[in-house]
């Protein structure tokens, strides 16, 4: 097994799925601003099962994006052989496994976090999985979830008794969001127990996800976790620059704010990649990734009426022409 993993450089710039944001397009711009790896939308296990055109259409990637990881959910361990088989005939360089998803649509059917309720069903999915392919099999979820919904007097379940439910498996990377089910999004990132989750993972490399503030906050996270690297998610919206800018930091101490004209070059590139990918019907996405390039100008009022409108990449390039 070619465990591409192991041969990055470290620390590691991911990123992480987000629905409706990671595709081609997108990763690709990501790359081209210095990720390290990227990842597809999730996609269901139940839907590669059984060869959804929609969701296969999710995992066309362009050669630049290597190494791109799919990210693949389900309760269901039937599932997993055949999806894995499908996303390794794609020719990309992992399989991701979803125990983190706070979704509604996901959690609130036992997948994503919820799933480590019932851990003997995680290690049969990840031993599955690994057994169904010859690509490096990785995990993603949270610090803890509390082990009867609703009821946090009965204890939780952490990030600590996946690790240990896993130990004898090779997982080839796990990404650990350092907050709960309970608060997704919002409060302190938990980088205490992060770090000890690194040490007790020993079968592949540990990335840390959720902490981004600055790119100060990033090098000290890092520092202090002992992690191998990090994945950024929301963070990036609208400022894919963030992993030149890191990893300058990382390697100098300083990095450069990001002018305005490079912005403008980002997203009509971005715009020609996603009508590229996705045509004039699939244009409407470009919409909102191009209100967050302009996020905080003191005119972005104004542009976003435009912006909302736009159907194809030369009228993005009119607008950003006369700005």
């Amino acid at each position: 097994m070619d465990n591409f993993w192991q041969k990055l450089n470290k620390p590691i710039l991911s990123m992480t799925p987000m629905a409706g944001i990671t595709d081609t397009a997108w990763r690709q711009i990501c790359k081209m601003w210095g990720a390290d790896v990227v990842f597809t939308e999730f996609v269901s296990a139940d839907a590669l099962n059984y060869d959804s055109k929609k969701t296969l259409k999710m995992l066309e990637y362009h050669a630049s994006e290597q190494p791109v990881v799919v990210q693949i959910f389900g309760r269901r361990i039937d599932m997993y052989p055949k999806a894995a088989k499908v996303v390794e005939s794609l020719g990309v360089a992992g399989i991701d496994i979803n125990f983190g998803c706070p979704a509604k649509k996901v959690a609130g059917h036992g997948g994503g976090i919820c799933l480590l309720r019932d851990l003997d069903t995680v290690k049969k999915i990840v031993s599955t999985t690994i057994e169904s392919v010859n690509i490096p099999v990785s995990v993603k979820s949270r610090i803890a979830l509390n082990t009867v919904q609703g009821h946090p007097e009965k204890g939780k379940t952490t990030v600590f008794d996946l690790i240990e439910t896993l130990a004898d498996l090779p997982v080839a990377s796990m990404i650990i969001h350092g907050r709960t089910y309970e608060t997704p999004f919002t409060g302190p990132v938990d980088l205490e127990n992060l770090k000890k989750a690194k040490l007790a993972f020993k079968t592949g490399t540990f990335l840390i996800n959720g902490s981004f503030q600055t790119i100060e906050s990033v090098a000290a996270d890092l520092k202090y976790t002992q992690a191998d690297g990090i994945a950024l998610s929301r963070a990036l919206y609208g400022q894919p620059w963030l992993f030149k800018q890191i990893r300058d930091y990382l390697e100098t101490g300083t990095y450069q704010e990001i002018t305005w004209p490079e912005i403008k070059d980002t997203a009509i590139k971005h715009a020609h990649l996603l009508y590229q990918s996705k045509g004039e019907k699939g244009f409407k996405e470009m919409r909102k990734h191009l209100l967050f390039y302009v996020k905080g100008r003191p005119d972005a009022s104004t542009l976003r009426k435009e912006l909302v409108q736009v159907e194809n990449p030369e009228q993005v390039e009119k607008i950003f022409k006369n700005i």
